[in-house]
């Protein structure tokens, strides 16, 4: 499957990112013990600022989605977010901070791992983990359709697409 690079939503891992200037608060949320290395490394780039750092489960879930709806609803001018994780939780994190009303320019995604990915079944509309390459097929745990991952990354779910993958040629 041939993709151009300049238009496909895939995040960019390997791009160097920065965060917005003027910042005055930095809260760094990092997933699991793989990431807290990663982020104690990226502690001392934001001197001059108040910052604060929290290790939380190595997963997305609801513990995670409490602390950083607890810090969205505390936000102020100033205040940027650094998620350091794998792949599935910087971008479940930033999707979920995005809809809390962060602009991207106000979050660093830092993933440190890109083994699993979580892929949106566009059949039953559900999302599950996967250890899988974009362009490769899954099977939604769901619905129990074979996907194709599609190399098309939802801001709103935090997830990459998966559509049936012999959709065009069933009657």
């Amino acid at each position: 499957m041939s993709v151009c690079p300049g238009t496909t939503s895939v995040p960019r891992w390997d791009e160097e990112r920065h965060i917005a200037t003027g910042a005055r608060t930095v809260t760094i949320l990092s997933f699991g013990a793989d990431a807290a290395t990663r982020a104690r490394e990226l502690l001392s780039s934001f001197d001059g600022c108040r910052t604060d750092w929290m290790c939380l489960p190595a997963e997305w879930g609801e513990t995670a989605a409490r602390v950083l709806g607890s810090r969205l609803g505390g936000a102020r001018v100033g205040w940027r977010l650094v998620l350091v994780g794998s792949e599935a939780a910087v971008l479940s994190a930033t999707a979920a901070a995005v809809a809390g009303g962060l602009l991207d320019a106000e979050i660093l995604p830092v993933p440190v791992d890109s083994t699993d990915r979580t892929v949106y079944c566009a059949h039953c509309h559900t999302a599950h983990l996967a250890t899988v390459e974009v362009g490769r097929c899954t099977t939604c745990p769901n619905c129990r359709t074979e996907l194709v991952v599609y190399h098309h990354v939802s801001r709103l779910h935090g997830a990459y697409l998966g559509f049936m993958s012999d959709a065009e040629e069933r009657p």
